[in-house]
């Protein structure tokens, strides 16, 4: 199934365009239905004094211009709170459709901080609450600081298998007790759940994402959001009950043959 939410965090991860008309679908963080539409007003570009300081330069180019931008967005439900992005503003070259350029550049918005924070997974409402309390927190970071935010999904990892009953701790061969790493977790969730094999070893490329994260400061947002949407697939294998359900009530309907439950004891 198309996961639609993840596709419209990547598009907003490619920058927004200078007119908010041109914005791509923003999901909402209140009702996460709706979409947020950008209140045209309230943007705001702003050049920073250290490009404008630049324009001084010789070699001067239109690219060097940067700054920054803020703009409230609306939720077309009107109860759903005002939304707040801040981010960078750039110039970059305006290349036509064939890759050619004219001499033209473009304004490009990258969102740093939206708040309250855009949601990143659909399995939300069926995950515990450990392991989404953790996403949110990835949720906070992951436009600014997307190693911070890879730390955060590996730490849902570990209250994923928390949740699953997996121990943090084991016995080594002093009998003293030691620490048992993510990855050996996960191996272990393997053996104790082969059910759960699939999204065991779905949840190992999440690990790894949250490695890097936790080392150095190298990933991208693309990165994370494919961390991002490898945990989201996972969880709902895990705790979405919805096939199961489907199934049962087919099972059922298939046993009456299509007569409705409520005439079945009529004799029909």
């Amino acid at each position: 199934m198309a996961n639609h939410l993840i596709r419209d965090l990547r598009t907003i991860a490619k920058g927004l365009p200078e007119d908010p008309a041109q914005w791509p679908h923003i999901p909402c963080p209140t009702c996460h239905r709706g979409g947020l539409t950008p209140i045209a007003e309230s943007l705001v570009l702003e050049e920073s004094e250290t490009s404008k300081s630049w324009r001084q330069h010789d070699d001067w180019e239109p690219d060097w211009i940067s700054g920054g931008f803020h703009c409230l967005l609306r939720c077309r439900i009107k109860d759903c709170d005002v939304t707040r992005v801040v981010g960078r503003m750039d110039l970059t070259p305006d290349y036509d459709e064939f890759g050619r350029w004219y001499g033209q550049y473009k304004k490009r918005l990258t969102p740093e901080i939206f708040s309250p924070p855009l949601p990143l997974i659909e399995s939300r409402d069926v995950c515990t609450e450990k392991v989404g309390e953790r996403i949110d927190a990835a949720a906070k970071v992951i436009w600014i600081d997307p190693s911070s935010a890879a730390n955060r999904l590996r730490s849902a990892a570990e209250a994923l298998m928390d949740d699953q009953g997996i121990p943090r701790k084991g016995i080594d061969t002093r009998g003293s007790s030691r620490p048992i790493s993510l990855h050996e977790r996960i191996n272990n969730w393997k053996a104790v759940k082969p059910d759960y094999t699939e999204p065991a070893e779905l949840l190992l490329a999440v690990k790894w994402i949250g490695n890097v994260g936790s080392h150095d400061d190298r990933l991208r947002l693309a990165d994370v959001l494919d961390g991002v949407e490898i945990l989201d697939h996972l969880l709902t294998f895990v705790y979405d009950t919805t096939k199961d359900e489907i199934k049962k009530r087919a099972a059922e309907i298939t046993a009456r043959k299509g007569i409705p439950a409520n005439r079945v004891h009529r004799g029909n």
